[in-house]
């Protein structure tokens, strides 16, 4: 359940970005999953 919610978030964000939104969506996977960035 909760893993659905989190994948439909994921797909509306995706498609709410725009044209830059596979670099902008790796850019945000970096800066979340970056152990350095507080």
């Amino acid at each position: 359940m909760i893993i659905d919610k989190l994948q439909n978030f994921r797909q509306q964000a995706y498609n709410f970005l725009g044209n830059g939104r596979d670099a902008i969506f790796d850019l945000m996977d970096a800066v979340l999953t970056s152990p350095s960035v507080k």
